[in-house]
């Protein structure tokens, strides 16, 4: 496999990983405003839109190799 396409399938991984994370803060996210942990909740909303910003960034990436 040639590192372009190597690229191409650890960018794709990276995003589904990163998705599935992002789909998991936001449970957590539930969890923390339901047991009234409000800044808690807020801290993650927080992670979870750097998990977001940086899939953003990786399929911005990929487009460029696609």
């Amino acid at each position: 496999m040639e590192d372009t396409e190597r690229l191409r399938v650890v960018l794709k991984h990276l995003i589904e990983h990163n998705e599935g994370h992002a789909e998991d803060y936001k449970r957590w996210i539930d969890l923390a405003k339901n047991a009234g942990m409000n800044t808690v909740a807020g801290l993650i909303r927080e992670a979870n839109d750097h998990v977001e910003k940086a899939s953003g960034a990786l399929k911005k990436a990929l487009d460029l190799i696609d």
